[in-house]
């Protein structure tokens, strides 16, 4: 004799509407209990004898008085970490090749220029987020660029144009204050996306100075420094960087300007002259960082100035990246 088994109790559609909802709700809570991962700068903190390769292409594009000039340049430079410090690192960086492409007459002085650095060895010091601090070498580095002046200023071909060279080269040679921002630059310029210390949806503000586009007086310049994204998982990280010309420092640029012109400081005519300038300039920078180190930086600059009809317009892209060395 067989038996039946006991019936199972059918559900009904609002039983099941419910039961999803109790579903669904429990897993909510639980992925709301479960906390979000923080994001954590991440410090830089290059191995001892890494070696890395950065490459610099820079393009500007300037109108002036009805013409156009664009000029390129290049150079790519190799870093080696030597020793870490209780507050920085011991670092070489080598400038291996250094290109210019513009204007005949500017390249004919920018081209010794660039072959005045390339495979100088420079030994620096940094400190903790890879800014330089010191060069180490500066004697010997002077000894090098002095004969290296002598030597490409003997192989110009009109006394006015090794006089030129000279002037300039030596306006290079720098004294052990300014020695880092002209041999190591590019180790500055990683650095600002290097233990920042900002936090997502921090906004860092300063104030700096920058230099004119159009010569002269480096001009005050409002910074604003934030993260654009972050990733808890990887560590990487995207800074933007802008700057905008202080008002009052284009004030005082242009009446410095306007003076030099002819206009009395504090007369009717300096008035006249300041409301016929108007300068701008808009900066954008893209620090792309990972594991705490910066592997590129984009900079994309768009000054104009204008005074009585006449424009001027410059722009200039900047592309760094970091690679390890093959």
């Amino acid at each position: 004799m067989s038996s039946k088994g006991a019936a199972v109790p059918r559900t009904t559609p609002s039983q099941a509407a419910a039961m999803l909802a109790l579903i669904c709700a429990a897993a909510f809570a639980g992925a709301a209990a479960a906390p979000a991962a923080e994001w954590i700068e991440r410090p830089y903190d290059p191995p001892v004898g890494s070696h890395w390769l950065i490459q610099l292409d820079t393009s500007t594009e300037e109108a002036r008085d009805g013409r156009a000039q664009k000029t390129a340049r290049t150079m790519t430079s190799e870093l080696t970490i030597d020793e870490k410090l209780a507050n920085g690192f011991r670092v070489t960086f080598v400038v291996r090749k250094a290109d210019y492409q513009g204007d005949q007459r500017t390249a004919a002085l920018v081209e010794p220029l660039n072959k005045l650095f390339e495979n100088l060895v420079v030994r620096g010091t940094t400190s903790a987020n890879g800014a330089p601090l010191h060069v180490d070498n500066l004697d010997e580095l002077g000894t090098a660029v002095h004969a290296a002046i002598d030597r490409l200023a003997a192989a110009l071909p009109s006394k006015p144009a090794a006089d030129a060279l000279r002037q300039l080269a030596n306006q290079m040679v720098a004294d052990e204050k300014q020695a880092p921002k002209v041999y190591l630059s590019s180790l500055e310029s990683l650095a600002l996306g290097q233990n920042t210390g900002l936090h997502p949806g921090e906004t860092r503000h300063e104030i700096a100075e920058a230099p004119s586009p159009f010569g002269g007086t480096p001009i005050k310049s409002n910074i604003a420094f934030a993260i654009e994204s972050a990733d808890p998982a990887t560590g990487k990280v995207h800074f933007v960087r802008t700057a905008a010309f202080d008002p009052e420092a284009i004030r005082d640029f242009l009446s410095n300007l306007a003076q030099r012109l002819g206009g009395g400081d504090g007369s009717q005519k300096l008035d006249d002259l300041l409301g016929q300038f108007a300068i701008t300039l808009d900066s954008r920078t893209d620090i792309e960082v990972e594991d705490g180190m910066t592997r590129s930086i984009r900079q994309d600059d768009a000054a104009t100035a204008s005074f009585r009809g006449q424009t001027a317009v410059k722009r200039t892209h900047k592309l760094m990246t970091v690679a390890p060395a093959p």
